[in-house]
Order: structure tokens, then C-alpha cells, then sequence
């Protein structure tokens, strides 16, 4: 596939329903691997006193995805801004932590998250590179980090 403006957005669109339906299911996560380079590298600007949360493969970024068993993240593009002479992809997106058992949103977020993209030796578009950064919230509120982390006490 040609990385021109409407394959990229196309892509993206389908990209984000995948992630959201089969990327954090042990069962399916696999699937991602449809859209993420094998070289993938995530870095996470979450305001850690430590600097930014980085997972520099796509299996480690693959593992923190099914972290979270009772919970899933469902992403939902506001808006999307494409330099496909760059191969960057800009989103702002809201991000919404899901109870599995109850489909109850638990939180809500928003963010913007930035996509490196290139092709693989298929002319497939893969996410080489994705930058994030989390809106800040006020102290006391509970965030998707406060859901995903019930999992890993």
C-alpha cells in the first residue's frame, strides 16, 4: 500500500477499532502485529519523575497490553493530521478504560499521540514509532493508569 493521505488516514481508521476490540486480549494481540513494525518503539511522555515510559520492542509494548485483564482501553480519533511526505501521522484521541465484566467506562482521557510510519517489504503500513502524550489531569482524579494498575498489585 502507498503511503499517500487517504491510505494513511483509511488505515489509521481501521487501525484504531483493532486496537481497541483485539490488542489487549491475550487471545488476539497478535493481531497488532499487522500494524506494528517489528522494530516498534513506544515512548510515553507520562509525567514520571524518572522521564518518559519507553518499551523499545513491539513485543514488550505487546506484553504491557495484556496487563490490564480486567480492563481494556477503547480509543476513539478526534482528530487526525497526516505529513505522508514525512510519514508522520498526528492524533488527538480519547481514550476510555473499559470494566470487561460490566462495558462500564471507568475513566476517561485524552491525548495526543504522534505515529513514525513506514512500509514493510510487503508495501504494508506499519507503526514504526509512536510518541504519547497524556493530557494532565487534576490531582484526586482517577485515571486509565489508577485501572490498569488494579492488575498489577
Amino acid at each position: 500500500m502507498e503511503i499517500t493521505y487517504d491510505n494513511i488516514v483509511k488505515w489509521m481508521k481501521e487501525y484504531f477499532p483493532v486496537y481497541s476490540e483485539y490488542g489487549q486480549d491475550p487471545a488476539t494481540v497478535q493481531r497488532m502485529n499487522d500494524y506494528y513494525a517489528p522494530d516498534f518503539e513506544f515512548i510515553g511522555y507520562v509525567g514520571a519523575p524518572q522521564g518518559p515510559k519507553v518499551m523499545p520492542s513491539r513485543d514488550e509494548f505487546l506484553r504491557f497490553d495484556i496487563s490490564h485483564p480486567s480492563s481494556y482501553e477503547r480509543l476513539t480519533p478526534e482528530d487526525i493530521t497526516v505529513d505522508d511526505r514525512r510519514k508522520v501521522v498526528v492524533v488527538m484521541i480519547k481514550f476510555e478504560a473499559i470494566d470487561r465484566a460490566t462495558g462500564q467506562v471507568l475513566a476517561q482521557e485524552h491525548g495526543v499521540s504522534h505515529y513514525q510510519l513506514v512500509t514493510d517489504e510487503n508495501n504494508t503500513i506499519k507503526i514504526k514509532r509512536l510518541l504519547f502524550f497524556p493530557e494532565r489531569v487534576p490531582p484526586g482524579t482517577l485515571t486509565i493508569a489508577d485501572i490498569f494498575a488494579r492488575d498489577n498489585k
